[in-house]
């Protein structure tokens, strides 16, 4: 009988294959049966070409998921920093609430694009980002926030990095693939850019207002006041605040704060997990020591940023994650702050040492001063975006599963009147 060069060659294999099964009942497939249970893997059998093939070939592995649109978002970013035109860093966000494994439908990665068409990152396939954890991309040649404080010993390092400069007011996209020519509507992520930004493909809704290029500490970042997580209504000028450490008005009005990016290592956001409570349940929440207002003209430590006094907020936070928490930090996603108008209070976030503090009733108990984070360096103090962090958890002093710990917050007033105050809790693990 005469058959293709293609079937005689699976006719052969399969003899060949059968053969060694009969004559080697103890190979690596065989074993695996004996020693496993009634559910082991079947010894490999011949069949005939035409019926049903062995199990090894008719067994699926199921492709992995593409990564698909609302899974990864642009969530910080900048085009321009102290260090200059190349001072810029692009941060991603996965918005789901659990390990993401970056997939792309073509190409190597997810690509982290201009509008200029130029790849700048690559999110390589494979890539693990932790369930609300963040990806950054840095411009190596002069990204200046190196050094800001990420997971436990190490920094905001770049996962990615890139040297050619992205143009003031550009659009960046994310897309399901690194190649060019695949760079379209369709296969985009994310998109944020300005409202002069010609192409579409490169932001969402209108675009927020363009930027008068001034080379400060400031970035872009998502609205993280209503729920604690980014805001994303797919319109970039509802989406995205501007702040800097000098509450400049670059074009998007005076808000102070500093950049805080993140990257693979970073703490996560555990609102959910690490509660706030008073740190006496004998006092009302708005009553010392929950909170203290001491009107004392710049009785903070160094006199700066507090010449009306401090507003002292004391809470207590517990640990549910259901693991040893070894980073903690707080990051400040509303406060009202320099510019405000008249009749509310102008905040300020310092830095604080520890207390011990009357109990109602008797007793007395600790509680902890947080430190800014830096860089960059915040002369007006803290303020939206900037990063409060409790430095004695460490991998080595960690705070327990169930166990609570007492901290301050510490605000300089330089205008009194209504406030607003919010954190996110940022822990490891």
């Amino acid at each position: 009988m005469r058959t293709s060069s293609l079937n005689r060659s699976w006719y052969i294999f399969a003899l060949l294959l059968s053969a060694l099964i009969l004559t080697s009942p103890t190979s690596v497939f065989a074993q695996k049966a004996k020693q496993g249970s009634a559910s082991a893997r079947p010894a490999l059998k011949y069949e005939a070409p035409g019926a049903a093939a062995w199990w090894e070939k008719k067994a699926s592995i199921p492709a992995p998921l593409v990564t698909t649109v609302g899974q990864l978002i642009i969530s910080e970013f900048r085009l321009r920093g102290t260090g200059g035109a190349n001072d810029e860093f692009i941060e991603l966000y996965n918005t789901t609430s659990s390990p993401l494994t970056a997939t792309s439908a073509t190409g190597t990665g997810l690509g982290i694009v201009a509008s200029d068409g130029a790849v700048r990152c690559s999110v390589t396939n494979g890539t693990i980002i932790p369930a609300r954890g963040h990806y950054l991309c840095v411009n190596s040649v002069s990204y200046s926030l190196s050094t800001y404080p990420a997971g436990n010993g190490t920094t905001a390092t770049g996962n990615a990095s890139y040297v050619l400069d992205i143009q003031d007011n550009a659009g960046i996209a994310v897309f399901n693939t690194d190649l060019p020519i695949n760079f379209t509507l369709a296969n985009r992520l994310d998109a944020v850019g300005s409202s002069t930004e010609a192409n579409a493909v490169y932001k969402e809704g209108t675009g927020y207002p363009a930027l008068s290029p001034l080379n400060t500490e400031y970035s872009l970042f998502r609205d993280l006041s209503v729920t604690g997580l980014p805001k994303d209504t797919d319109n970039n000028v509802a989406d995205f605040l501007f702040a800097d450490t000098q509450a400049t008005d670059a074009g998007m009005g005076s808000r102070l704060g500093a950049p805080g990016p993140e990257n693979l290592s970073s703490p996560i956001q555990r609102n959910a997990t690490i509660k706030a409570s008073v740190v006496d349940p004998g006092a009302a929440a708005t009553a010392a020591p929950n909170r203290v207002r001491d009107s004392t003209p710049n009785s903070c430590a160094g006199g700066a940023n507090c010449s009306l006094g401090t507003l002292t907020i004391r809470r207590k936070f517990t640990n549910n994650t259901g693991a040893a928490v070894t980073r903690l930090r707080f990051r400040i996603v509303d406060i009202t702050t320099f510019f405000v108008p008249a009749g509310t209070a102008d905040l300020r976030a310092l830095s604080s040492t520890d207390v011990t503090v009357t109990l109602t009733g008797g007793g007395m108990t600790l509680v902890r001063g947080l430190t800014l984070e830096q860089p960059p360096n915040q002369p007006n103090g803290g303020g939206l975006n900037s990063s409060q962090t409790l430095g004695i958890v460490t991998s080595g002093t960690p705070i327990a599963n169930g166990a609570s710990v007492n901290v301050q917050f510490v605000l300089g007033v330089q205008q009194s009147g209504s406030y607003r105050f919010f954190i996110n809790v940022e822990a490891l693990p």
